[in-house]
């Protein structure tokens, strides 16, 4: 039989995608073989690929309407494609086939991946190089690839020697920094607390809170920066990355089992009042805790007034967990508390 890469790129779909990337996409679980009336194994949003044979799909678990015929010899110049199954539908072979089950998530990737790789070509040479950095960033990766390169195109290049402080604890915030190359420090009160490695970012909590840097940031060794203004990080990334909930919605979520509750204050403050069922992570302690935590769960992240907790959430947001910052904190909750704000 004719390799089946080569019959994939006669098709549309499959024509423009990376030799390599196909062959990875195609070998697992890889080209099958089936009887008379056998059943494929597909779920919905997976792709069926018949390189040889005949597939019926009929709807509800076989029993009722009939859906689709394919039908496919071996010298067809392309091979016939099951685009779309419907939760339930039914897969059965009508002869001894061959055929090929793609899973659809891999396959957007794919796609995602090789438009993004045409789409970066084309962008001059600074802005390319810039946008390629920041997709490799966590702080990046829920923003579409074009909100990517208006970012790219609103940062300023940063050359750092080892030694050189980036931004010091107490001066007030002016911008955030993605780590492109090299090694940085973070100090805090004289202690280092975290390292930052390229694709590393830092800064947003003084832009979030509107308050002072509550850490140094130092070089170790040389290095280079992208930096995002204020204005520009407002506008292109806080509305993107800080989902803010009110507390009616929050609720919902909260009594409907789909979302926890983050307290990100301090230890102090918790034990006065504090949402039900919270758990505490501060959020000086929250980049190190919160990976534990169960990324398909939905966080709904609090403090006293709100704007915590929109550091909170742009950082859990950034390690890929789904987390909204409760608007107005605590003091705007109108529902059930514990504890005692007064301590009595």
């Amino acid at each position: 039989m004719e390799p089946v890469t080569s019959k994939l790129r006669r098709t549309r779909l499959f024509a423009n995608l990376p030799e390599d990337g196909l062959a990875d996409l195609i070998s697992d679980p890889g080209v099958r073989n089936g009887e008379l009336a056998e059943v494929v194994d597909a779920r919905p949003g997976d792709l069926v690929v018949l390189l040889e044979g005949g597939l019926h799909m009929v709807a509800k678990d076989g029993g009722g309407e009939h859906l689709a015929i394919l039908s496919v010899n071996e010298t067809a110049p392309e091979p016939a494609i099951l685009y779309t199954i419907p939760a339930g539908a039914v897969l059965r072979l009508t002869r001894f086939s061959t055929y090929l089950v793609i899973d659809g998530a891999r396959l957007d990737r794919l796609i995602s991946a090789t438009q993004q790789a045409k789409s970066l070509a084309a962008l001059d040479d600074v802005v390319r190089e810039r946008t390629a950095a920041l997709m490799r960033s966590a702080a990046f990766k829920q923003l579409s690839f074009d909100q990517i390169v208006c970012c790219a195109e609103a940062m300023e290049a940063w050359t750092v020697a080892a030694g050189d402080d980036v931004v010091l604890e107490g001066q007030p915030g002016d911008y955030f920094y993605v780590v492109e190359s090299g090694q940085a420090e973070v100090v805090r009160r004289g202690s280092p607390v975290a390292r930052l490695g390229t694709g590393g970012s830092f800064g947003e909590e003084a832009l979030l809170q509107d308050l002072a840097r509550n850490a140094t940031v130092r070089m170790v060794t040389d290095g280079r920066l992208l930096r995002l203004a204020k204005g520009d990080f407002d506008r292109l990334l806080k509305a993107e990355l800080v989902d803010v909930i009110e507390p009616s919605a929050a609720r919902r979520l909260i009594e409907g089992g789909t979302a926890e509750v983050i307290d990100c204050r301090g230890e102090e403050e918790w034990e006065l009042w504090r949402l039900p069922r919270s758990r505490l992570m501060p959020l000086d302690q929250l980049r190190e805790r919160v990976r534990g935590l169960d990324r398909s769960r939905t966080y709904v992240v609090y403090c006293r007034t709100g704007r915590r907790a929109l550091a909170a959430a742009f950082l859990m947001r950034q390690l890929g967990l789904r987390a909204h910052a409760l608007d107005g904190g605590i003091a705007a909750w109108p529902y059930e508390i514990e504890g005692h704000p007064l301590g009595t």
